[in-house]
């Protein structure tokens, strides 16, 4: 018992360790194993030791499970694979008996380690495994193992480990039919559920214009956007907070404030509401124009109610680019029962160009302008889809 366990526990560190050292030092590690796209078998494949006992070879195989990556179109598609190998360091077989049935013969195991690689893997990713595998996929992996050891073991005595060529000859058959009707997913198609969430943060600047710009100066503002998708529409919310320096004219005719002295900072505060629509909404580029109301406010002096200036609803129209910079879909085992099993994220640089209208009736001689905001950040969509 105490010895199964221990065996477990070594195989399980040796394949942590070989996927460790694919992944450190590539074509040097690549040399101590062989994968079943690797090509078939040869005797360079086994250590040349000598027998032992009446064995006069043994193939040593693994299994495990490990992310894997494949790109199409601009997007990389991330998901769970399951590997297979045989290590080259510890196959071996005796010189004096490396004929062409016994190389036959592990060829033909070997084709059956690579068939239940497959079947796994199609088992993983179709939805059929419990909750309790999944969250202990190495359990898998250990059955998996069992399996193809029985048929290897079924293998070696039916074949007389390959001194029968004729029952050889219908176990390699068998095999191969099963390869070739075990097909995997390539996982490099995807559709998107129909709704996305995005957040943004950006910092630019605030160019005031119109008659307004007798009173304030050009300002630099920072702020977040929060998006809402459903297939191209978008609902938009965002928040601005900047700055900017009154002008002489301001100084008690404008704005009657005894206390604000020209070239004093004014805190400006815009938000707004929009909808927008992506004319262009694909796998490098977003462009979203846009069309909202919301209200921009002016502060001197800090925030608090004694110190607010004039404010104002105003109409906001501008495009959102969207330049992305990552676009991933990371498939989850754990929602393959579901219909959108992976999670859809993009990640892009963006510019905002837009424009706001006031009117500030409330202030002496009733100012009108514009103010042109170009901002510039980053941002994140997400949202569900289904790989495939």
């Amino acid at each position: 018992m105490h010895s199964q366990m221990y065996s477990v526990i070594m195989r399980k560190v040796f394949v942590i360790a070989v996927i460790c050292a694919l992944s450190l030092t590539g074509i040097q590690a690549q040399n101590n194993i062989h994968s079943w796209k690797m090509g078939a078998l040869s005797w360079k494949d086994f250590a040349p030791n000598g027998s032992i006992g009446n064995k006069h070879s043994h193939m040593e195989y693994y299994m495990g499970i490990q992310g894997s990556m494949s790109e199409k179109g601009g997007v990389k598609y991330l998901h769970p694979t399951v590997t297979a190998f045989m290590s080259n360091e510890y196959s071996w077989a005796d010189p004096a008996f490396r004929t062409p049935r016994l190389l036959a013969y592990h060829q033909c195991a070997f084709d059956l380690v690579e068939l239940h690689r497959r079947q796994l893997e199609n088992y993983l990713m179709s939805g059929k495994a419990s909750f309790l595998e999944l969250i202990d996929p190495d359990h898998m992996v250990d059955n998996a193992m069992q399996q193809v050891g029985e048929e290897i073991a079924l293998l070696k005595a039916e074949t007389a480990e390959g001194g029968d060529s004729v029952r050889l000859s219908q176990w390699q058959a068998l095999v191969k039919q099963q390869l070739d009707t075990t097909t995997l997913h390539t996982f490099t198609e995807h559709r998107d559920a129909p709704m996305r969430w995005g957040l943004a943060f950006d910092g630019g600047i605030a160019f005031i214009g119109g008659h307004l710009h007798d009173y304030l100066g050009h300002g630099l503002a920072f702020g977040f956007t929060g998006d809402m998708g459903y297939r191209r529409h978008f609902l938009t919310t965002a928040l601005s907070m900047g700055g900017s320096r009154c002008f002489d004219t301001v100084y008690h005719t404008v704005w009657e404030i005894n206390d604000l002295y020209p070239s004093d900072p004014i805190l400006h505060l815009n938000y707004y509401f929009a909808y927008g629509y992506a004319v262009v909404d694909n796998a490098y580029l977003r462009l979203v124009p846009f069309i909202g109301f919301g209200r921009q406010k002016f502060y001197y002096n800090g925030m608090d109610d004694s110190s607010h200036g004039p404010s104002d609803g105003c109409l906001h129209v501008g495009v959102d680019f969207h330049y992305n910079i990552s676009n991933q879909v990371e498939l989850n085992e754990l929602l393959c029962r579901f219909r959108y099993n992976a999670r859809h994220d993009l990640v892009s640089f963006h510019t905002k160009l837009y424009a706001t209208y006031n009117r500030f009736e409330q202030v002496i001689g009733s100012p009108t302008g514009f103010t042109f905001n170009l901002q510039l950040g980053v941002s994140l969509m997400t949202g569900r889809a289904h790989c495939e």
